[in-house]
């Protein structure tokens, strides 16, 4: 017989899998579980009964959600919260809403006209009514069309929170909102992309909404309303089924996002209560490969609203939204100039003698000095040309240059504008100007209608076209990240980079290193790219692969000459988004139930995939939807699992902790967020549950570690609601567990189950600090006890743990279990050393005499720990006694 006390002092090391318990080869095995559940370890050492739920908000309508984070700093946050095409905004654990208010818009919806809007036009903009009901601005170039409202607030509205809801079908458009007419000193000038926009702002008096537009193509307003009480609640594109695709990332107050099958959107916040859901649409790009089809396109003008004819077959309905770039034969710039310092763009000319010659045309009536300006070798440099004050059609204009690069420009200088509208160009035979234009309708496979982004230089056919990357004909990126100063777009097989510190701008002709980058990821299924990393080197996930872009060099950045994509594993990825932490990625595996670490390794000098499920591969299955990463108080990986659970990886490298536990509440765990924090970080659960019949999914929120551990104040318990006021017996606000028994922890001591009815419970005494919710358990058990054989193993020896040493902080008196089994549990003492322990006693630190353990002899002797709430336990280490029957 041999006999040992055995420490078990390390609860860091987590669950082991069922098939490895008899590898007592491995150190670590004799410090695992076999289960060890709703215990949350430490980095230390130590587990506790881990941390409550706090009820935050029911999801709409109680549908699905999925909820990401907005991180402008660790100190001004919101989570995102995205059901079936709707989204809504929670700051600091509440939703932002709005109050009642009775100012109007007057014909905010322009059903019929604009009336109750006043004509504010500058010369040469244009504010009419369109069809379909919308406002429609079409500016000159220079001066812009301009509609405006005086809206009265009552007296009883002074100083309350209003919000406009403007809907922009085609943008941009400008808007002002000020206490005067034309002024901006509620809404300061600011651009308002197609999509749907929350503005927010308090007036003291009545409010003058100002809306326009310079650019020469018309934007069209859908309506204009002050917003009702209620919630704040935006559309957006993605439906229920296409939530678990959202990829996103950000930068200062724009949250680019992502989804399979949908064109991107960019979420734009402008206070912590003014929020946009926009179209991210870049005016120049990326485009594929230039056209090699005898297919010639001609657009019907230079700039403005336009239509785009084909010579054959090639539209689809689905090409709206798409670019088409065209090179133009020759060169032609226009403009209609009515003011002060308005010119054309520039035309190039080369060539000798009368290949130079390029036309001149200036009519309409106009009182003023048009000037014709050159500069030679770039643009910029412009000096005076010819000078006109009448109208001029001089088609033989010859600078007499040759051989030189010459650019033109045309226009009126400061000062030289008296009234009146000229209409200007220049025209080259030679060269050639790209124009980009947005299709905006479907009228036939030849013909569609089109918005010019960039003026064309010529409407004569061209076979020099190339059609945008990005549309519903031609797909969506499925990914996004933002990486060395780049917005990376990802999908299907390509990869596209922004212009360095220019998000929206993939201009294929931008010179130099931070030109645009656009790729093939090569070979393999690559059709779905599940995810994108940036770390030391950016990463692409496919079903395939994991693919490294890199430089030629460890440090230097990615440019469109140093650029390279390479397999840095071959395990595949499932399509669940990735996450950081410090310098390793982590991911699910293509399986969609392990969870794989890129980290660096020094040996090859490159990175590689690990495995961090190797000893418990079960820990992933039925399948993880959702990884989050939480950093404080410990690093910790929450892997939301298709059956409710979470598994959590405790994680540190440096300590060689890769721990993991299982996290179950009564319900179903369906999202994971996790915000900074000071302490800690805020670590939020959407759970489905069922509260008297119904289903309801809550947004819930980990209490921090410092407030389960006993004290007046203790949040052990989920979906629980806390009170911290007036001495009172009755707790309201448990509306959304009506039906349901809660446990109680107030002023510092478990009062038992209560019922929930009418949204209230009642207490037995008064108490001004109190927590109810529901209740949960900690289970844990040990791996095979193969200790104490003096013939060797202990593994298939009979033996039993005949007493415990328990070490303890922050424990109720009544808050461990322990025993050889889970049927089999006995509490701690209630006398210790002779002294009667009082039944609410929470112990600071308890280290005392070991305690007989009801244990017998069994070749698979375990023990097992249970905790529950709302009662603190926290476990420091644990001392067995262990006795061992020998066979020899």
């Amino acid at each position: 017989m041999g006999v040992a006390n055995v420490a078990l002092v390390s609860f860091n090391r987590g669950l082991v899998s069922r098939l490895a318990l008899a590898r007592i080869d491995i150190a670590r095995i004799a410090l695992s579980s076999e289960v060890q559940r709703n215990w949350m370890p430490r980095v230390l050492g130590s587990m506790m009964l881990r941390p409550g739920l706090g009820y935050i908000v029911n999801t709409k309508n109680n549908l699905l959600s999925k909820n990401i984070k907005f991180e402008f700093s660790t100190t001004d946050t919101a989570i995102l919260q995205f059901t079936d095409l709707v989204m809504r905004v929670i700051v600091d654990d509440a939703l932002v809403s709005r109050v009642a208010v009775s100012s109007a818009i007057t014909n905010g919806t322009f059903d019929t006209d604009l009336s109750g809007w006043t004509d504010a036009d500058e010369s040469g903009g244009v504010s009419v009514w369109a069809t379909g009901g919308y406002m429609s601005l079409t500016g000159s170039g220079f001066n812009a069309a301009i509609r405006r409202q005086q809206v009265t607030v009552g007296a009883g509205d002074l100083n309350k929170q209003h919000a406009l809801r403007i809907v922009v079908t085609r943008g941009p458009v400008l808007i002002r909102v000020g206490s005067a007419s034309g002024g901006d000193q509620y809404v300061t000038e600011t651009t308002l992309a197609t999509g749907t926009h929350s503005l927010a702002f308090t007036p003291t008096g009545d409010i003058y909404i100002q809306l326009f537009n310079r650019a020469l193509t018309a934007s069209l307003v859908d309506s204009v309303a002050v917003e009702s009480s209620g919630t704040l609640e935006l559309p957006t594109p993605w439906p229920e089924a296409s939530l678990s695709f959202i990829r996103y990332d950000q930068s200062g107050d724009v949250v680019f996002v992502a989804c399979s099958g949908y064109q991107q959107r960019r979420i734009e916040r402008r206070s912590n209560n003014s929020w946009s859901i926009v179209e991210y649409a870049p005016p120049d790009g990326p485009f594929r490969a230039d056209n090699i089809t005898p297919i010639s396109l001609t657009p019907s003008a230079l700039s403005g609203d336009i239509t785009l004819t084909a010579s054959a077959a090639l539209f689809k309905s689905t090409n709206v939204g798409s670019l088409f770039r065209i090179a133009s034969i020759g060169q032609k710039v226009e403009a209609a100039i009515s003011g002060d310092n308005q010119f054309t763009s520039y035309i190039r000319v080369t060539g000798i003698g009368a290949k130079r010659n390029y036309t001149i045309t200036v009519t309409g009536t106009w009182v003023g000095t048009v000037t014709t300006q050159i500069s030679i070798g770039e643009p910029g440099a412009w000096l005076d040309d010819f000078n006109t004050t009448v109208n001029v059609n001089n088609p033989g204009a010859n600078d007499g240059y040759d051989n030189q690069i010459v650019y033109y420009r045309i226009g009126i200088k400061t000062g030289n504008y008296t009234s009146g509208t000229a209409n200007v160009s220049l025209t080259f035979a030679g060269g050639s100007r790209t124009g980009i234009a947005k299709v905006t309708g479907y009228t036939s496979e030849t013909v569609v209608s089109a918005a010019v982004l960039t003026p064309f230089g010529g409407t004569s056919a061209s076979v020099d076209w190339s059609e945008g990357a990005w549309s519903d004909r031609r797909g969506w990126p499925s990914s996004v990240v933002f990486y060395e100063g780049r917005l990376w777009w990802a999908g299907k097989d390509k990869i596209y980079g922004s212009i360095s510190d220019a998000f929206e701008s993939f201009d294929d002709t931008f010179e130099g290193d931070a030109g645009p980058l656009s790729r093939s990821l090569g070979s393999g299924p690559v059709d779905q790219i599940n995810w994108m990393l940036g770390m030391q080197r950016l990463f692409v996930g496919t079903d395939g692969a994991e693919k490294s872009v890199r430089s030629s060099s460890f440090d230097e950045p990615l440019t469109p000459t140093n650029f390279n994509i390479k397999n840095a594993s071959t395990q595949g990825s499932a399509q669940v988004a990735a996450i950081c932490a410090d310098d390793r990625g982590v991911y699910v595996q293509r399986s969609g139930q392990r969870v794989y670490q890129l980290m660096y390794d020094n040996n090859t000098y490159d990175f590689r995939s690990v495995d961090l499920t190797v000893l418990v591969p079960e820990i992933g299955a039925p399948g993880i939807t959702v990884l989050a990463v939480q950093r404080q108080p410990d690093t910790r990986i929450h892997c939301r699992r298709e059956d409710g659970l979470v598994g959590v990886l405790v994680f540190d490298p440096a300590e060689n902790v890769n721990c993991w536990v299982e996290v179950e509440t009564d319900g179903v765990v369906e999202d994971v967020v996790v915000l900074p924090g000071e302490e800690e970080d805020q670590v939020y659960y959407q759970v489905r549950r069922t509260i008297s019949g119904n289903t309801v999914r809550f947004l819930e929120k980990w209490a921090k570690e410092s407030e389960c551990r006993g004290g007046t104040t203790c949040k052990l318990a989920d979906a629980h609601v806390a009170y911290d006021s007036t001495a009172t017996t009755t707790l309201t606000g448990l509306d959304h567990l009506e039906g349901e028994e809660v446990v109680v922890w107030a002023d510092g001591a478990d009062v038992g189950i209560h019922t929930v009815s009418s949204g209230s419970i009642t207490l037995d005494t008064v108490a001004s600090e109190i927590v109810a919710g529901l209740s949960y358990e900690a289970t844990y058990q040990s791996t095979k006890l193969a200790y104490a054989a003096a013939a060797g193993t202990g593994l298939t020896q009979r033996k039993r743990v005949t007493a415990l040493g328990l070490i303890l902080a922050d424990t109720h008196a009544q808050g461990l279990q322990y025993g050889p089994d889970f049927d089999t549990l006995d509490d701690l003492p209630m006398e210790e050393r002779g002294e009667i322990i009082n039944p609410d006693y929470v112990w600071d630190a308890y280290d005392n005499d070991s305690i007989e353990f009801n244990g017998t002899y069994d070749n698979d002797s375990r023990i097992c720990l249970r905790a529950a709430a709302p009662r603190p336990c926290t476990v420091l280490g644990v001392v067995m006694t262990i006795q061992t029957l020998d066979k020899v």
